[in-house]
């Protein structure tokens, strides 16, 4: 198969992909209660008028009645909205930024990113918030939701459009705004991954037929998140990263662009920062520090000054955002602890923040071992929920043979990264052992995928001509498919290995 063909069904299945994707977006909705909320809005009418009636025989005056009615009308459209386009607390907390970066009259004077009036709002509360100064702000580093804020910013202010008035086409606008580009680049980069590491046409086609439809990525382009970006991001930098190694083709734009990404995918995975030294330690040993040292200096430069590009906004917002360079979640400790708060609900009873009493999952799993065996092929497990990424370990054991030094390197990357973070998150204390909450994957290792899908390539290659491997793989394909497809419109529920 030429060049030309491969590329083409590259781009039907991305295409294809993007497609379904943007049919979620457009369908985004918590839950299924389009008929009860239409029920209800529906006796709205009816029971103003009962309340009109019994207005009129107490005698009460027009002007009085026609306040009260006002009022009784919002409270009852109010409580019938059961429908939002919101799927948890996790997203939930980044939107009350994004609003309250935007709209003056929830903005709060001398702390533009508190979300104090945002979170009273109906449907718009969350437990993703910390509290410091006597004000509320989600608990999500804010550099991402106010670059979200942008695309806000200008429905809002050149397109009319606001959440209070057009709630659906505005959360559907910015996640198509935001998203849908961020996945292209993640699907745009398997591609390339594909031709630099793969030698034949099925294993080529069968990881990007996965990047588009069997990684748990997919599943969460209808929310906002962080573990999109940093996916995509840390895809584009691997493949320019190993595209100057195995070419030997050293591009200045590359190492400035590795920079920038590296950086990104960092402030949105904090442990990715193995990979972002583990990128910038390739480039510094195959740079042309010997033939060419000036060379060598530019692109090191420029690698520091894209690095700084992202290091400078996420300092910057965080320190508006919160009076400090630390992000929320590195202030949980005695003393400074954000997290520990109580408030007073509209109805007078003190709540205390749910950190301190969290419940289910976020309680953590007591038991290191079992938490490992679950992390790994149990009900949230990385290969019992996608096996393909079985293939991947394999591959990445093929490439330590590899008579190609960086092909070696890549694979131990591979499998060194992999035991490190999957480590790390075992190792974590009891209330970080949550499964990453009510979520359908272990949402904390899909910064990963870019790296377990070009592994997967020269374990499909040594089974292409061995039917019962391939179509082994193939099976593994379809289950991880239905893994990803189990939440069809929320991707904060449970793994359906966890069902019941």
């Amino acid at each position: 198969m030429d060049l030309s063909l491969r590329k083409s069904i590259y781009s039907l299945m991305i295409i294809l992909s993007l497609g379904l994707i943007l049919g979620r977006i457009l369908a985004v909705d918590t839950v299924n209660k389009q008929d009860l909320q239409k029920y209800r809005l529906n006796q709205i009418p009816k029971q103003l008028a009962e309340k009109e009636e019994r207005l009129k025989g107490l005698g009460e005056s027009p002007e009085a009645i026609a306040a009260e009615m006002a009022k009784t009308e919002a409270k009852l459209k109010e409580s019938a909205i059961l429908c939002v386009p919101f799927f948890s607390a996790n997203d939930r907390s980044r939107w009350c930024t994004i609003r309250a970066l935007v709209e003056p009259e929830m903005r709060v004077a001398g702390a533009p990113y508190a979300i104090d009036k945002v979170r009273l709002l109906r449907g718009w509360d969350t437990i993703d918030m910390v509290k410091h100064d006597g004000h509320y702000y989600s608990s999500k580093p804010p550099l991402l939701p106010t670059m979200m804020a942008g695309v806000y910013w200008i429905l809002f202010n050149v397109f009319g459009l606001s959440f209070a008035e057009n709630l659906y086409p505005v959360c559907i606008l910015v996640l198509a705004c935001v998203n849908l580009p961020f996945m292209a680049l993640f699907l745009w980069s398997v591609t390339k991954l594909a031709e630099l590491f793969g030698k034949s046409d099925r294993s080529k086609l069968f990881i990007v037929a996965a990047a588009c439809f069997a990684t748990f990525l997919s599943t969460f382009c209808v929310t906002l998140n962080n573990h999109l970006p940093a996916a995509a991001c840390a895809a584009a930098a691997i493949y320019l990263t190993m595209k100057m190694v195995l070419s030997g083709e050293f591009r200045l734009e590359n190492s400035f662009m590795i920079g920038i990404l590296s950086m990104f995918f960092v402030i949105n995975e904090l442990p990715s920062l193995s990979l972002f030294a583990a990128l910038f330690l390739i480039l510094l040993l195959y740079l042309p520090w010997k033939s060419n040292f000036r060379n060598a200096v530019q692109h090191l430069l420029l690698w520091v000054f894209g690095v700084l590009v992202v290091l400078t906004p996420i300092l910057g917002t965080n320190h508006i955002a919160h009076d400090s360079f630390r992000p929320p979640y590195m202030h949980r400790k005695n003393g400074d602890n954000w997290y520990e708060y109580s408030y007073e609900t509209s109805n007078g009873k003190v709540v205390k923040s749910y950190w301190q009493d969290p419940k289910g999952l976020d309680v953590g799993e007591p038991s290191r071992a079992k938490y490992a065996f679950h992390v790994l092929i149990g009900h949230h497990g990385i290969f019992s929920l996608t096996p393909i990424w079985l293939f991947a370990m394999a591959g990445a054991v093929l490439m330590l043979r590899s008579k190609e030094r960086a092909i070696q390197l890549f694979g131990l990357l591979v499998l060194g990264l992999t035991l490190l973070i999957v480590t790390f998150y075992v190792m974590r204390p009891l209330g970080d052992r949550n499964y990453g909450g009510n979520t359908c994957g272990l949402r904390w290792t899909f910064w990963l995928i870019p790296l377990w899908l070009s592994a997967m390539l020269p374990a499909l290659e040594r089974i292409e001509n061995r039917p019962i491997l391939w179509k082994a793989a193939l099976l593994c394909l379809l289950f991880s498919a239905l893994s990803v497809s189990f939440p069809t419109w929320n991707p904060w529920t449970h793994p359906w290995l966890f069902q019941g």
